[in-house]
This record gives structure tokens, C-alpha cells and sequence, in this order.
């Protein structure tokens, strides 16, 4: 553990320790998850303590200070996301919150389950990112996509996927290309309500029949169907077309959705851009080979939302371009 982890984890300590009164050991807490982002997050399980997350953040990711703001709004409008018990402002950008367990069972963890217990699971989760889509914020949110965010994700795409990985000469210049300006335009154009940004199957956990979302901190104004893609096309879950077929339906079918299957697949192709960089780039760059391992399937993936996207979607040219790099 880092001297960040190590820091993080003693206020998490005397945190739960004003909060509860118990003196929690160092043994007694679980990492469960110390990034690069400058977020600890452990679960106690000392005995007084039980039912309780911690978390710590230091200002290196500056979404990092939007986790509370966020987490209390949603709640107030009655999003399911953790109930937050005690929070600490440790200064520079730093600190440090109790949030309710929501437990283990995330969306991944049905990876491989039966058809209907997977349906059972996505429908509880459009259902809850449909509702945050509703959301009208009173507090302030990350930057909203723009076309600098949508180009952003591009070259991210382009650096980490095309040029460390592929080592392809298409990472020149990527963004820059025609058919990636005039796709950026076009997503930046579009109706925007609040999102998530993060929408995958890692971020939603499921408690009896209700999913809670998760890692909302990078909350933002942006295409709901960007959130749609994140979840119908995650790479971690691979679902089949069928069944992704079926989900895609019922979120268009949701009460005050504006959502199209337009959208979703020109997101799809953005979203999976910028997943595709991200695994490259942590696999790489920040010494976990387990994202390796993901980028084949995302790849795959890719090329069918490619040629799924139809000639006179606004985004074509862009899937024709990627295509063929990835041909």
C-alpha cells in the first residue's frame, strides 16, 4: 500500500472511530478498491462497525469532491445510491466519508447466470439510471460533454489504443480526422440531462430487487444514451445481441424516454473508443494486465457496433474509418 493508502486508511479509522466509538484495528479493514484516481475505498469489519464503507479521496482527480454533492442530491430526489453516515473535509482537496455497504453483489458478479436472472438484473438497472436521467441538479456537476470531451475520449482512444497497443500510425492525427470532427459536432448537438458517465456493470449493485448505482462522482450534463451504451455494450459482461436486443427495447419503451436507437448505437461507438483507451492505458501504463485481457473482446464488440450503425447516421463515416483501422 501507497502513503496515500496509508493515510487514507487512518483517517478512515479514527473516522469510524467518532463516529461509532469503536477503535478499529488497522487488520480490521478490507481494501476494496486503491487506484490511481486517489480514492481508497475499505469496509470494516469490526463488529460495531458493520454496514459501513469508507472512503478517502485526495484532490489528484478533481471528480474526486463531487462524490458527496452528488450522493446527497440523488438521494433527495430518491435515486438509489448509498446513504452517506458521516463525512470529514481533511483539506487540500482531501477527504473522507462513512457510506452504507451495499455488499458484494455487483452487476459483473451475475457474469454467466441464466437469461432470466440477467434480465431480471439490467431491467432494475435501466430502471434506476432512467430515473437519474430525470434528475434536475441544484448542485454543481463535472464539466458537461462538449465537443473538447467527445474529442478528448478520441485521442484517448487513439494514444493508448492505436498507438501503444496497436503501435498503428492512425493514432497521428486521429481526432483530427474529418469523420471524427463531424461525429464530436453532431454528439454535441443532441438533447443532454445528467448522466453518469460510467455506466457499467462494476458501478451497480444489486440489493434484493433494486439496483444502486455507484461511482457517480463524474456526473455530468450528457447523452442518456451514453449511460445506455456503457451498460448494453460493456465489455466486462459481453452479453449476447439477443438479449441486449431485448434490454435496448425496453429502455426505449421506459415513461419519458427520449432515447434512440440512433443515439444509442453512435454512443456505443464513443463509449467503447474511450473503454477500449482506458484498458490500454491501465493496463499498460498503470500495471494491471487484467485490462489487457479485456481489450479483444471490446475490439470485437467495436467492429459490430460498426457495422450495425446505418449509412445515414451522422456518425457513418466515423464507423467506416474505425472499421477499417481495427480491420
Amino acid at each position: 500500500m501507497n502513503s496515500t493508502g496509508i493515510s487514507g486508511l487512518q483517517t478512515l479509522m479514527r473516522l469510524l472511530h467518532e463516529y461509532t466509538g469503536a477503535a478499529v484495528q488497522e487488520g480490521e479493514m478490507r481494501v476494496v478498491a486503491e487506484g490511481a484516481s486517489g480514492r481508497l475505498i475499505a469496509r470494516c469489519v469490526h463488529p460495531s462497525c458493520r454496514g459501513l464503507i469508507g472512503i478517502y479521496w485526495t484532490s489528484e482527480r478533481k471528480d474526486n469532491a463531487s462524490f458527496l454533492p452528488a450522493a446527497d442530491g440523488l438521494r433527495r430526489a430518491g435515486v438509489n445510491v448509498p446513504k452517506v453516515y458521516a463525512r470529514e473535509d481533511c483539506g487540500g482537496g482531501r477527504g473522507a466519508c462513512l457510506v452504507q455497504d451495499l455488499g458484494e453483489k455487483s452487476l459483473l458478479r451475475l457474469k454467466g447466470k441464466s437469461t432470466g436472472e440477467l434480465l431480471e438484473a439490467y431491467r432494475a438497472a435501466l430502471r434506476a439510471v432512467h430515473k437519474f436521467h430525470m434528475v434536475q441538479p441544484d448542485w454543481e456537476l463535472q464539466p458537461a460533454f462538449d465537443e473538447a470531451l467527445y474529442t478528448w475520449e478520441q485521442d484517448y482512444f487513439a494514444e493508448h489504443l492505436l498507438g501503444r497497443h496497436f503501435h498503428s500510425v492512425a493514432a497521428k492525427g486521429f481526432s483530427e480526422r474529418a469523420e471524427c470532427r463531424a461525429a464530436v459536432k453532431w454528439l454535441a448537438e443532441q438533447e443532454r440531462s445528467p448522466v453518469h458517465r460510467d455506466f457499467q456493470s462494476q458501478n451497480i449493485m444489486l440489493v434484493g430487487g433494486d439496483a444502486y448505482l455507484i461511482d457517480f462522482q463524474g456526473m455530468r450534463f450528457g447523452l442518456p444514451e451514453y449511460d445506455l451504451a456503457s451498460l448494453l455494450y460493456d465489455p466486462y459482461m459481453d452479453l449476447s445481441d439477443d438479449l441486449r436486443a431485448i434490454l435496448l427495447e425496453d429502455a426505449l419503451s421506459l415513461p419519458g424516454s427520449r432515447a434512440t436507437p440512433q443515439r444509442v448505437l453512435a454512443c456505443a461507438l464513443q463509449r467503447l473508443m474511450q473503454a477500449l483507451g482506458a484498458f490500454a492505458n491501465i493496463g499498460y501504463n498503470q500495471g494491471n494486465p487484467w485490462y489487457l485481457e479485456l481489450i479483444p473482446t471490446g475490439i470485437r464488440i467495436l467492429r459490430g457496433v460498426c457495422a450495425a450503425i446505418p449509412s445515414n447516421s451522422p456518425v457513418a463515416p466515423l464507423a467506416s474509418c474505425v472499421r477499417s483501422i481495427l480491420s
